[in-house]
């Protein structure tokens, strides 16, 4: 079976990420932190342990971090509110095997003492692996999915589903990023008035080496 075809049908693609209204709502709901603010999909605790995968993933360098711009809040929104039911089972099986796996791995038992390092490590060992081995996870998970759709309850390939949680992550965390108001108008390249034309220039001349704003 296709991976491909495998995610499709289990709902694992958090959705066809585009700027609808619900999802353009989010954003703005974002733009300032909520010194109240209590997730809705998430617990508390994987609130917390979202913020640190994303914190090590997009992280405050000379342009504002994922934490800057209160991603973890959007992605708790979308996982909510937009993203499809199967999405959202799915998230609630794989990301406690995620946070057990990092405590695993750093010798630890609470989620509140991982720190961004233990993380990397985690991101490193799903997001770096040799293509042997992702291969392998892929296979794995895509076993367990054909399984799942045919009513069955075998027992869940960890390895497969911590891969295809985070690389959920990581998509969800960069759209977000790259669509936020802060980065569009202050990091990509932005004309809040588009129409000029200029063909056959680079990209160094028309924008200055950055990605334009949607």
């Amino acid at each position: 079976m296709q991976r491909r075809t495998a995610l499709k049908n289990i709902g694992l693609s958090f959705g066809a990420l585009t700027l609808s209204s619900t999802v353009v709502s989010l954003f703005e709901s974002c733009q300032t932190a909520a010194a109240a603010w209590a997730p809705e999909f998430f617990t508390p605790e994987q609130a917390g342990f979202v913020s640190k995968v994303i914190d090590v993933m997009l992280p405050t360098t000379i342009t504002p971090g994922a934490n800057d711009l209160n991603l973890t809040q959007f992605m708790d929104g979308y996982m909510q509110h937009v993203a499809s039911p199967e999405d959202r089972t799915f998230a609630q099986m794989a990301l406690p095997i995620v946070s057990k796996l990092t405590l695993e791995t750093a010798g630890k038992t609470e989620v509140a003492d991982i720190t961004n390092e233990d993380v990397d490590v985690q991101l490193n060992r799903f997001l770096r692996a040799d293509e042997a081995t992702q291969e392998a996870r892929g296979k794995a998970f895509d076993t367990w999915a054909e399984a799942m759709k045919k009513g069955e309850t075998p027992a869940v390939p960890e390895e497969g589903a911590a891969q295809v949680m985070i690389n959920s992550l990581r998509s969800l965390a960069v759209f977000a990023f790259k669509n936020s108001e802060v980065i569009g108008e202050t990091v990509l390249a932005y004309a809040p008035v588009p129409g000029e034309q200029k063909g056959c220039i680079s990209i160094e001349e028309a924008t200055g080496g950055r990605a334009w704003s949607l």
